[in-house]
């Protein structure tokens, strides 16, 4: 071969492995923001990147939806699921359709068959757990109005049940739904002016908006950096005692001079401080105060652990046996609640808690499909 048609060919060579080098080095095309997580799409699949632009869900999926109150739904080999935010699956990608009915429920379609089904599992009637709210038996699921009211309907041969919505939560109670006293409410997301779709707390604050744990400081600002006062931590968790144990105090105005004395009296009577435990409470709270007093409530007392607790002992760096709310320290680590504030699990545990730190922890007690498996 003539010394040039060799040179032609090794630069044809050369451009065809440069094309596929830069096609294989191309970047996804990243979509707006939601909760700190953007759609990722690439040669027409889709996953989700987070804040920084890093892909952390595969690019796999046929569809995705932006993040919701920490979950989206996906489609994969056609079928629907449903993720949160680390990729974990929390509804199997197995329906032909899922809509979002609020409450952490959702209608769902399996061929012909249609039911609502619960992000979390619960007892079934056998020993064991389902996440089947009503089977997948039905004809069809839809909703609608029927005199001004919300409803379920379900229909099989022809013959309509109906659910008002209104009940669902009382529904989920009894049947020992995780997280039933804590329902998401469908629609109900703040927009903050403070908070941006791309904060790591953007997430928290939604979930904590929308279980009325927490709401704004006033002039539309939710207020992200400001310290949580012992005052404010105590009125959080005399509303997550309250609605834990299903009584009406959360839902009260509040009154009383100062402003938060009903809530200290609240956690007085209810066992999670003692009475004159703390005397200045408008100090900042510390983490560790914070991690004390949660802990002492009916929530902080029942959720279950996921991680191994002397593992926690031994991981967390900052904090030893014997220290001032070590034990209420190591429990939430041990729950799910808490991650630390660095990859080292790193407490800090004289340190104040800002409110969007506040936000990530209540979210997570009162919702159990957010916390966290450290290993």
């Amino acid at each position: 071969m003539p010394q040039k048609h060799r040179l032609r060919g090794a630069a044809a060579l050369f451009l065809s492995l440069a094309l596929t080098l830069s096609c294989a080095l191309a970047a996804p095309t990243i979509h707006g923001y939601q909760e700190g997580m953007a759609k990722a799409s690439e040669n027409g699949l889709w996953g989700f990147a987070d804040a920084s632009g890093r892909v952390v869900i595969p690019i796999r999926y046929q569809s995705v939806l932006d993040f919701t109150l920490g979950t989206a739904l996906v489609r994969t080999n056609n079928k629907m699921g449903l993720i949160r935010q680390d990729g974990l699956s929390l509804l199997q990608p197995e329906y032909d359709t899922l809509e979002n009915l609020g409450y952490g429920l959702y209608m769902a379609q399996k061929g012909n068959q249609w039911g609502v089904v619960s992000m979390l599992a619960f007892p079934d009637e056998q020993g064991g757990t389902t996440q089947e709210f009503f089977s997948i038996t039905y004809d069809a699921v839809r909703t609608q109005k029927v005199d001004g009211l919300d409803v379920l309907v379900l229909t099989a041969n022809g013959i309509d049940t109906v659910v008002p919505i209104s009940t669902l939560k009382d529904q989920m109670v009894r049947r020992q739904v995780p997280s039933a006293q804590f329902p998401l409410i469908k629609g109900r997301i703040p927009s903050f002016d403070d908070v941006s779709p791309r904060d790591w707390f953007s997430l928290w604050v939604d979930l904590a908006y929308n279980l009325s744990l927490m709401q704004g400081v006033g002039e539309n600002r939710f207020g992200p950096d400001q310290t949580l006062t012992v005052a404010e931590a105590l009125k959080l968790a005399a509303f997550m005692e309250s609605q834990a144990t299903g009584d009406t105090f959360h839902l009260q105005p509040v009154t009383g001079t100062p402003w938060y004395k009903s809530s200290v009296t609240y956690c007085e009577a209810s066992g999670v401080i003692n009475a004159g435990e703390f005397t200045n409470l408008e100090r900042p709270v510390t983490r560790a105060e914070m991690a004390y007093i949660f802990s002492r409530t009916t929530l902080g007392r029942s959720i279950p652990e996921i991680n191994s607790l002397s593992r926690v002992k031994a991981a967390v760096p900052d904090v030893r046996t014997g220290d001032y709310a070590a034990n209420a320290i190591f429990g939430l680590y041990a729950k799910g609640i808490l991650t630390g504030s660095d990859g080292d699990l790193t407490f800090r545990p004289n340190d104040s808690l800002t409110r969007a730190e506040a936000a990530a922890i209540v979210s997570r007690m009162a919702r159990a499909e957010q916390r966290i498996s450290l290993w």
